[in-house]
Protein backbone atom coordinates (compact mmCIF):
# COMPACT_ATOMS: atom_id res chain seq x y z
CA UNK A 1 0.00 0.00 0.00
CA UNK A 2 1.30 3.54 -1.41
CA UNK A 3 0.52 7.01 -0.37
CA UNK A 4 0.26 8.91 -3.37
CA UNK A 5 2.72 12.51 -3.04
CA UNK A 6 -0.26 14.80 -4.49
CA UNK A 7 -3.56 13.84 -2.85
CA UNK A 8 -2.39 11.96 0.15
CA UNK A 9 -4.65 8.96 -0.69
CA UNK A 10 -3.34 5.17 -0.20
CA UNK A 11 -3.63 3.20 -3.34
CA UNK A 12 -2.42 -0.32 -4.38
CA UNK A 13 -1.35 0.32 -7.71
CA UNK A 14 0.48 3.13 -9.92
CA UNK A 15 3.02 4.89 -10.80
CA UNK A 16 6.42 5.96 -9.94
CA UNK A 17 8.58 9.08 -11.39
CA UNK A 18 11.86 8.37 -12.54
CA UNK A 19 12.99 12.06 -11.90
CA UNK A 20 11.62 12.81 -8.18
CA UNK A 21 10.69 8.76 -7.16
CA UNK A 22 7.86 10.01 -5.57
CA UNK A 23 4.35 7.65 -5.68
CA UNK A 24 1.41 8.95 -7.84
CA UNK A 25 -2.17 7.33 -8.25
CA UNK A 26 -3.19 7.11 -11.98
CA UNK A 27 -5.49 10.29 -11.61
CA UNK A 28 -2.85 12.80 -10.08
CA UNK A 29 -0.40 11.31 -12.80
CA UNK A 30 -2.99 12.01 -15.22
CA UNK A 31 -2.85 8.62 -17.01
CA UNK A 32 -4.79 5.76 -17.35
CA UNK A 33 -3.70 2.27 -15.72
CA UNK A 34 -4.20 1.28 -19.66
CA UNK A 35 -1.85 3.34 -20.72
CA UNK A 36 0.35 3.25 -18.48
CA UNK A 37 0.58 -0.65 -18.90
CA UNK A 38 0.80 0.21 -22.80
CA UNK A 39 3.80 2.32 -22.05
CA UNK A 40 6.32 -0.74 -21.46
CA UNK A 41 9.08 -1.70 -19.28
CA UNK A 42 11.87 1.07 -20.66
CA UNK A 43 9.14 3.86 -21.47
CA UNK A 44 8.26 3.30 -17.79
CA UNK A 45 11.50 3.79 -16.29
CA UNK A 46 11.59 7.08 -17.79
CA UNK A 47 8.39 8.54 -17.12
CA UNK A 48 8.08 11.19 -15.51
CA UNK A 49 5.64 13.07 -13.39
CA UNK A 50 3.77 16.12 -14.58
CA UNK A 51 5.76 18.50 -12.34
CA UNK A 52 9.06 17.12 -13.08
CA UNK A 53 8.37 17.65 -17.08
CA UNK A 54 7.23 21.39 -16.13
CA UNK A 55 10.44 21.92 -13.96
CA UNK A 56 12.91 20.01 -16.36
CA UNK A 57 11.88 20.24 -19.88
CA UNK A 58 13.50 18.04 -22.40
CA UNK A 59 16.83 19.19 -24.01
CA UNK A 60 16.62 20.83 -27.45
CA UNK A 61 18.03 18.80 -30.17
CA UNK A 62 21.38 19.96 -30.86
CA UNK A 63 22.07 17.82 -33.71
CA UNK A 64 23.60 19.37 -36.82
CA UNK A 65 20.19 19.42 -39.50
CA UNK A 66 22.10 18.03 -42.68
CA UNK A 67 20.77 18.40 -46.51
CA UNK A 68 19.09 15.07 -46.30
CA UNK A 69 17.11 15.64 -43.27
CA UNK A 70 15.67 19.24 -44.79
CA UNK A 71 14.61 17.83 -48.22
CA UNK A 72 13.35 15.08 -46.36
CA UNK A 73 10.84 17.43 -44.02
CA UNK A 74 9.96 19.31 -47.00
CA UNK A 75 8.83 16.86 -49.13
CA UNK A 76 7.08 15.14 -45.71
CA UNK A 77 5.31 18.72 -45.94
CA UNK A 78 4.79 18.92 -49.59
CA UNK A 79 3.16 15.28 -49.52
CA UNK A 80 1.19 16.14 -46.51
CA UNK A 81 0.12 19.85 -48.64
CA UNK A 82 -1.33 17.25 -51.19
CA UNK A 83 -4.09 16.31 -49.33
CA UNK A 84 -4.93 19.99 -48.60
CA UNK A 85 -7.48 20.15 -51.25
CA UNK A 86 -9.08 16.57 -50.36
CA UNK A 87 -9.30 17.52 -47.10
CA UNK A 88 -11.08 21.38 -47.52
CA UNK A 89 -13.30 19.04 -50.27
CA UNK A 90 -14.35 17.11 -47.01
CA UNK A 91 -14.65 19.96 -44.79
CA UNK A 92 -17.29 21.59 -47.44
CA UNK A 93 -19.01 18.33 -47.67
CA UNK A 94 -19.14 17.62 -44.15
CA UNK A 95 -20.51 21.62 -43.51
CA UNK A 96 -23.15 20.59 -46.52
CA UNK A 97 -24.23 18.00 -44.44
CA UNK A 98 -24.14 19.57 -41.30
CA UNK A 99 -26.63 21.96 -42.95
CA UNK A 100 -28.67 19.61 -43.78
CA UNK A 101 -29.10 18.14 -40.60
CA UNK A 102 -29.36 21.36 -39.15
CA UNK A 103 -32.58 22.28 -41.38
CA UNK A 104 -33.64 18.97 -40.73
CA UNK A 105 -33.30 19.03 -37.01
CA UNK A 106 -35.40 22.33 -37.23
CA UNK A 107 -37.80 20.86 -39.39
CA UNK A 108 -38.85 18.02 -37.19
CA UNK A 109 -38.67 20.71 -34.06
CA UNK A 110 -40.99 22.40 -35.62
CA UNK A 111 -43.19 18.84 -36.38
CA UNK A 112 -42.20 18.20 -32.76
CA UNK A 113 -43.71 21.16 -31.47
CA UNK A 114 -47.33 20.89 -33.50
CA UNK A 115 -47.58 17.23 -32.39
CA UNK A 116 -46.69 18.37 -28.78
CA UNK A 117 -49.96 20.52 -29.50
CA UNK A 118 -51.97 18.21 -30.77
CA UNK A 119 -51.33 15.64 -28.13
CA UNK A 120 -52.01 17.96 -25.30
CA UNK A 121 -55.45 18.78 -27.15
CA UNK A 122 -55.94 14.81 -27.45
CA UNK A 123 -55.03 14.59 -23.91
CA UNK A 124 -57.66 17.62 -22.55
CA UNK A 125 -60.01 15.75 -25.14
CA UNK A 126 -59.22 12.05 -23.07
CA UNK A 127 -59.15 13.90 -19.74
CA UNK A 128 -63.29 15.38 -20.52
CA UNK A 129 -63.71 11.75 -22.16
CA UNK A 130 -62.93 10.15 -18.97
CA UNK A 131 -64.92 12.08 -16.60
CA UNK A 132 -67.60 12.08 -19.03
CA UNK A 133 -66.87 8.15 -18.89
CA UNK A 134 -67.77 8.65 -14.82
CA UNK A 135 -70.75 10.38 -14.98
CA UNK A 136 -72.24 7.69 -17.50
CA UNK A 137 -71.26 5.03 -15.55
CA UNK A 138 -72.92 6.58 -12.19
CA UNK A 139 -75.44 7.51 -14.42
CA UNK A 140 -75.95 3.68 -15.39
CA UNK A 141 -75.48 2.25 -12.20
CA UNK A 142 -78.65 4.63 -10.80
CA UNK A 143 -80.72 3.84 -13.69
CA UNK A 144 -80.36 -0.17 -13.48
CA UNK A 145 -81.23 0.62 -9.02
CA UNK A 146 -84.13 2.84 -10.61
CA UNK A 147 -85.07 0.19 -12.71
CA UNK A 148 -84.61 -2.55 -10.31
CA UNK A 149 -86.50 -0.97 -7.45
CA UNK A 150 -89.65 -0.56 -10.13
CA UNK A 151 -89.19 -3.67 -10.72
CA UNK A 152 -89.13 -5.12 -7.34
CA UNK A 153 -92.13 -2.88 -6.79
CA UNK A 154 -94.02 -3.96 -9.83
CA UNK A 155 -93.79 -7.48 -8.40
CA UNK A 156 -95.03 -6.32 -5.15
CA UNK A 157 -97.68 -5.17 -6.33
CA UNK A 158 -98.72 -8.59 -7.81
CA UNK A 159 -97.90 -10.91 -4.98
CA UNK A 160 -101.43 -11.47 -4.08
CA UNK A 161 -102.50 -11.29 -8.11
CA UNK A 162 -103.53 -14.88 -9.68
CA UNK A 163 -103.36 -15.02 -13.34
CA UNK A 164 -105.35 -17.61 -15.54
CA UNK A 165 -105.08 -18.67 -19.07
CA UNK A 166 -107.20 -20.81 -21.33
CA UNK A 167 -110.53 -19.33 -20.63
CA UNK A 168 -111.84 -18.24 -24.14
CA UNK A 169 -113.60 -14.32 -23.70
CA UNK A 170 -117.29 -14.08 -24.25
CA UNK A 171 -119.65 -11.90 -24.38
CA UNK A 172 -121.70 -10.51 -21.38
CA UNK A 173 -119.76 -12.99 -19.30
CA UNK A 174 -119.69 -13.03 -15.46
CA UNK A 175 -115.79 -13.28 -13.96
CA UNK A 176 -116.95 -13.85 -10.94
CA UNK A 177 -119.30 -16.81 -11.47
CA UNK A 178 -116.24 -18.44 -13.72
CA UNK A 179 -114.06 -18.38 -10.60
CA UNK A 180 -116.84 -19.99 -8.45
CA UNK A 181 -117.05 -22.18 -10.90
CA UNK A 182 -113.67 -23.18 -10.90
CA UNK A 183 -113.18 -23.30 -7.16
CA UNK A 184 -116.12 -26.46 -6.88
CA UNK A 185 -113.71 -28.00 -9.13
CA UNK A 186 -110.77 -27.70 -7.49
CA UNK A 187 -112.28 -28.12 -4.31
CA UNK A 188 -111.45 -24.61 -3.00
CA UNK A 189 -113.94 -22.00 -1.37
CA UNK A 190 -113.58 -19.15 -2.79
CA UNK A 191 -115.95 -16.45 -1.68
CA UNK A 192 -116.09 -12.88 -3.46
CA UNK A 193 -115.31 -11.49 -0.07
CA UNK A 194 -111.61 -12.44 -0.50
CA UNK A 195 -111.40 -10.84 -3.98
CA UNK A 196 -110.43 -7.62 -4.43
CA UNK A 197 -110.61 -7.08 -8.04
CA UNK A 198 -111.08 -9.37 -10.97
CA UNK A 199 -110.27 -8.52 -14.62
CA UNK A 200 -109.44 -9.67 -18.19
CA UNK A 201 -105.89 -8.47 -19.36
CA UNK A 202 -104.36 -8.30 -22.74
CA UNK A 203 -101.88 -11.27 -23.87
CA UNK A 204 -98.65 -10.19 -25.22
CA UNK A 205 -98.50 -10.64 -29.37
CA UNK A 206 -101.97 -12.17 -28.66
CA UNK A 207 -105.69 -11.35 -29.33
CA UNK A 208 -106.45 -13.51 -26.48
CA UNK A 209 -106.84 -11.90 -23.12
CA UNK A 210 -106.16 -13.55 -19.96
CA UNK A 211 -108.22 -13.69 -16.51
CA UNK A 212 -105.99 -11.56 -13.26
CA UNK A 213 -107.49 -12.42 -9.69
CA UNK A 214 -106.29 -10.16 -7.18
CA UNK A 215 -106.55 -11.58 -3.61
CA UNK A 216 -107.11 -9.70 -0.39
CA UNK A 217 -105.11 -12.39 1.58
CA UNK A 218 -101.76 -13.44 -0.25
CA UNK A 219 -102.25 -16.94 1.97
CA UNK A 220 -105.51 -17.39 0.36
CA UNK A 221 -103.91 -16.43 -3.56
CA UNK A 222 -101.42 -19.40 -2.50
CA UNK A 223 -103.89 -21.70 -1.23
CA UNK A 224 -106.22 -21.37 -4.69
CA UNK A 225 -102.75 -21.81 -7.00
CA UNK A 226 -101.67 -25.06 -4.64
CA UNK A 227 -105.50 -26.41 -5.10
CA UNK A 228 -106.06 -25.71 -9.23
CA UNK A 229 -102.18 -27.23 -9.85
CA UNK A 230 -103.36 -30.37 -7.97
CA UNK A 231 -106.42 -30.97 -10.30
CA UNK A 232 -103.44 -30.80 -13.65
CA UNK A 233 -106.08 -31.75 -16.21
CA UNK A 234 -108.09 -28.88 -15.29
CA UNK A 235 -109.89 -27.66 -18.60
CA UNK A 236 -112.70 -25.41 -20.26
CA UNK A 237 -114.88 -28.59 -20.11
CA UNK A 238 -114.78 -28.52 -16.37
CA UNK A 239 -116.38 -25.44 -16.65
CA UNK A 240 -119.15 -25.57 -18.65
CA UNK A 241 -117.27 -24.16 -21.70
CA UNK A 242 -118.82 -26.23 -25.19
CA UNK A 243 -116.43 -27.08 -27.99
CA UNK A 244 -112.87 -27.73 -28.05
CA UNK A 245 -111.67 -28.20 -24.76
CA UNK A 246 -108.41 -25.88 -23.74
CA UNK A 247 -106.11 -26.56 -20.87
CA UNK A 248 -107.08 -24.55 -18.05
CA UNK A 249 -103.37 -22.66 -16.68
CA UNK A 250 -103.46 -21.40 -12.91
CA UNK A 251 -99.99 -19.35 -11.90
CA UNK A 252 -98.83 -16.57 -10.45
CA UNK A 253 -99.91 -12.86 -12.24
CA UNK A 254 -95.85 -12.46 -12.35
CA UNK A 255 -94.30 -9.18 -14.13
CA UNK A 256 -93.46 -9.25 -17.92
CA UNK A 257 -89.05 -8.44 -15.98
CA UNK A 258 -90.14 -11.67 -13.64
CA UNK A 259 -91.37 -13.64 -16.79
CA UNK A 260 -88.73 -12.63 -18.63
CA UNK A 261 -86.36 -14.14 -15.72
CA UNK A 262 -88.74 -17.58 -15.99
CA UNK A 263 -87.89 -17.88 -19.49
CA UNK A 264 -84.38 -18.05 -18.98
CA UNK A 265 -84.43 -19.91 -16.05
CA UNK A 266 -86.63 -22.66 -17.38
CA UNK A 267 -84.24 -22.91 -20.72
CA UNK A 268 -81.43 -23.41 -18.52
CA UNK A 269 -82.57 -25.60 -16.03
CA UNK A 270 -83.51 -27.95 -19.42
CA UNK A 271 -79.99 -27.78 -20.82
CA UNK A 272 -78.48 -28.68 -17.42
CA UNK A 273 -80.91 -31.76 -16.81
CA UNK A 274 -82.94 -29.76 -14.00
CA UNK A 275 -86.51 -31.65 -13.18
CA UNK A 276 -88.25 -28.75 -10.98
CA UNK A 277 -89.19 -24.97 -11.89
CA UNK A 278 -92.14 -23.24 -10.10
CA UNK A 279 -92.87 -20.33 -8.90
CA UNK A 280 -94.29 -20.01 -5.17
CA UNK A 281 -94.61 -16.73 -3.12
CA UNK A 282 -93.53 -14.94 -6.27
CA UNK A 283 -90.50 -16.56 -6.37
CA UNK A 284 -88.78 -18.75 -8.62
CA UNK A 285 -87.63 -22.25 -7.22
CA UNK A 286 -85.40 -24.92 -8.78
CA UNK A 287 -84.21 -28.40 -7.88
CA UNK A 288 -82.32 -30.45 -9.64
CA UNK A 289 -83.98 -33.64 -8.00
CA UNK A 290 -85.32 -35.10 -4.58
CA UNK A 291 -82.03 -35.26 -3.53
CA UNK A 292 -80.41 -31.93 -4.21
CA UNK A 293 -80.69 -28.66 -2.56
CA UNK A 294 -83.51 -26.01 -3.99
CA UNK A 295 -82.17 -23.14 -5.36
CA UNK A 296 -83.97 -19.65 -5.49
CA UNK A 297 -83.87 -17.20 -8.13
CA UNK A 298 -84.79 -13.58 -7.52
CA UNK A 299 -83.25 -11.74 -10.14
CA UNK A 300 -80.62 -12.34 -13.26
CA UNK A 301 -77.47 -12.62 -11.12
CA UNK A 302 -78.98 -15.81 -9.18
CA UNK A 303 -78.97 -17.40 -13.00
CA UNK A 304 -75.30 -18.37 -12.10
CA UNK A 305 -76.65 -20.79 -9.05
CA UNK A 306 -77.65 -22.93 -11.63
CA UNK A 307 -75.02 -25.17 -12.67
Amino acid sequence: MKTCAMCDIKFNDGVQCSNCKKHLDFVCASITEGGWRKLGTDRRAQWKCPTCRISSPSPPNTEPATMEAILAEIKDMKRQLLELPKLANDIRDIKDELSQVKSTCESTEQKLEEYGSRLTVVEDKVNKLEKLQEVITCLQTDLEKVKFDFASQEHRSRLNNVEIKGIPTKKGENLFSIMETIGRKISFNCPKSQINYISRVPMYNSNDKFIVVSFLNRYVKEDFIAAARANKELSTADIGFQGATQRIYVNDHLSIEHKKLLTKVKAIAKERNYQYVWVKHGKIHVLKNQSTKLIIIRKEADLNKIV
